[in-house]
């Protein structure tokens, strides 16, 4: 008996010796990067999701390149990958910052931009008299026409613009030939800063 004794306990101290020197270490590596990983793996707050989405949106609907959707599960094999590795904060905010200097650059550098910044421009810094003021003197000028041209060619526009008084406000080239937005707004600063002696008959 004092033999069997023995040799179990030889044989338990060789399994012992050897077991890796690195296991316990390893597994208590991989308890340490396991929270990492699924902090990475945390999805963005759900304010980030719907900015992601609204620029997204935005830069669609007027035909501007977006690039690869982060939020969307395009097929099965897309859906597992974003279940696994779900869109990050940091990767939305770098994607809507992105987004945000080409719609930037958009307003101020396309003409078709340009018309939509004087648009937005209308909606928002326009008080509702102003609007209804502007509609008055327009349809009065020109019957809304922003091509219009009278006084053999000095007035020009749905506004009736002079040249001098088309640059007083900020204006450059022939008012005629700018969109009926700017046109507005511009009419607009006119109005707000100077009156309506500008149009006499029709202010």
């Amino acid at each position: 008996m004092r033999r069997i004794a023995l040799l179990l306990a030889c044989a338990s101290a060789m399994a012992v010796a050897f077991v890796p020197a690195g296991a316990g270490l390893a597994s208590a590596a991989d308890q340490a990067v396991a929270p990492a990983q699924d902090a990475a793996a945390k999805p963005a707050p759900k304010r980030f999701r719907a900015a992601y989405r609204q620029w997204r949106s935005r830069l669609h609907h007027h035909g501007l390149y977006v690039g690869r959707d982060l939020l969307a599960s395009a097929g099965q094999a897309r859906a597992a990958e974003d279940a696994v590795n779900p869109a990050s904060k940091a990767e939305l905010r770098r994607s809507i910052h992105r987004m945000q200097r080409r719609w930037g650059r958009w307003l101020h550098q396309d003409p078709q931009g340009r018309t939509v910044a004087f648009k937005l421009k209308v909606r928002r810094g326009v008080p509702a008299w102003g609007k209804s003021q502007l509609r008055s003197i327009a349809w009065c000028e020109s019957k809304n026409d922003p091509h219009a041209v009278g006084g053999g060619g000095a007035y020009r526009g749905m506004y009736q613009f002079s040249f001098s008084t088309w640059s007083v406000v900020g204006g450059s080239g022939d008012p005629a030939a700018a969109s009926r937005w700017e046109q507005t707004w511009r009419a607009w600063l006119l109005l707000s800063r100077h009156g309506s002696g500008h149009w006499p008959v029709c202010g």
